[in-house]
């Protein structure tokens, strides 16, 4: 590769030294008057020479690192959307089509519709948005608690890209704050959610984030959606954990996820319709591909993957009820974010020792009697097992 590149170099020096002596000694030749034209013809001349010398670097070297022109400092890194032909239809700055964007992958709710109508969206897709759950006022107020848990202001975000503070994520906020109570509470909610887990659910895992964005795609809870033997495992689907997702910054947020990757028999189905000829486990090779990207700045692969990703947009007070074992990432960061997110299931072995297991006070304990005033009958079963674990 550096035989190459050193070979390339000598031919782009050539090229611009022949290029500009050329002009040079034109110019020598005419008359004063005519210095200044001569000027500008010999830098376009060398431009040309220059540009040229650049499409033979690419030619040579395809997707790889090269340094043209005189200044040798100065790296390009030509990504896959290089390759691409320009035209009217076909967006070459984009990472490409999207051959999920051919069927409809997400439901579309209000609040106010009927509650079987969510559930069968869920159902049918493993995500559906839900419009207006949360008025503005109270979108703003959990954006301000968003802000007081993580002790970063939307002024920080400039500070967290520069790299002076660190991002906030995680923090189970309704076990160390009962100001978030009201939202994992929220009556809309709980009646979508006994549609689709029965009554006998609870609140699986709180987290705040703010500045900060999983680009990656992952599932969450992976030690079970990702076990071919639990019943919630992906490949084979019994169970589910739901996912609340709220942007509930002003700016709202988009979800990123692939396509019924929550079930393996419907993944496959809608692939085939589509034409997609790769498997969930090529998707899931996204962060290791990202991180990679990161360091050999060749951006085919991971723009390769990128295109195949749907995106759901939310406004505040919008939510996203998602399947917890879906292939999902944030987008990119480009400006203050800030959400909540609660999960939840229906109480059992498998799940009510997991939800347990980071109660270690008082508080959270009584977030637990709230959430089972409030509804959520499952709630009953993790107290039942803290009890006696502390016993």
């Amino acid at each position: 590769m550096f035989k190459i590149k050193a070979k390339v170099q000598r031919v782009v020096d050539r090229a611009i030294k022949k290029a500009v002596d050329k002009a040079s000694a034109d110019s020598n030749e005419r008359l004063a008057s005519q210095h200044d034209a001569s000027q500008v013809a010999m830098e376009a001349t060398a431009k040309n020479a220059a540009e040229l010398a650049a499409k033979m670097v690419a030619a040579r070297i395809g997707n790889k690192p090269a340094t043209t022109g005189a200044n040798a400092d100065e790296t390009y890194y030509p990504s896959s959307r290089a390759r691409r032909p320009i035209g009217h239809v076909y967006d070459e700055f984009s990472r490409g089509t999207n051959p999920f964007s051919l069927i409809q992958t997400c439901g579309v709710a209000d609040i106010t519709d009927p509650i079987e109508k969510i559930v069968d969206l869920y159902n049918r897709y493993g995500i559906v948005k839900i419009r207006r759950l949360y008025s503005e006022e109270q979108s703003q107020k959990l954006a301000k608690l968003c802000e007081d848990f993580s002790g970063l202001t939307t002024r920080d975000f400039n500070k967290v890209v520069k790299g002076e503070k660190k991002w906030a994520k995680g923090g189970a906020p309704v076990l160390n704050d009962d100001r978030f109570w009201p939202f994992a509470a929220n009556k809309g909610l709980m009646n979508v959610l006994h549609g689709i887990l029965g009554e006998k659910c609870f609140e699986f895992g709180s987290a705040v984030a703010v500045h900060y964005s999983a680009r990656g795609l992952h599932r969450d809870y992976r030690p079970l959606v990702e076990d071919p033997k639990s019943d919630y495992a992906f490949t084979n689907p019994k169970k589910r954990i739901v996912r609340v997702l709220h942007y509930c910054d002003a700016g709202g947020g988009a979800f990123g996820y692939i396509p019924f990757s929550h079930d393996q028999e419907k993944f496959a189905a809608a692939t085939k319709r589509v034409g997609v000829k790769h498997d969930t486990a090529w998707f899931d090779e996204h962060r290791e591909t990202v991180r990679q990207t990161r360091v050999t700045r060749d951006f085919f692969a991971a723009d390769n993957i990128e295109r195949h990703i749907s995106w759901a947009y939310a406004d505040p007070g919008d939510v996203m009820v998602t399947n917890s074992a879906m292939l999902h990432c944030g987008e990119y960061l480009t400006g203050p974010r800030a959400f909540f997110v609660s999960s939840y299931a229906e109480a059992n072995s498998d799940t009510v020792k997991r939800a347990a297991a980071p109660i270690k006070s008082g508080l959270g304990v009584d977030y637990h009697k709230h959430m089972l005033k409030s509804g959520f009958k499952g709630s009953q079963d993790v107290l039942d097992f803290v009890k006696e674990r502390d016993a």
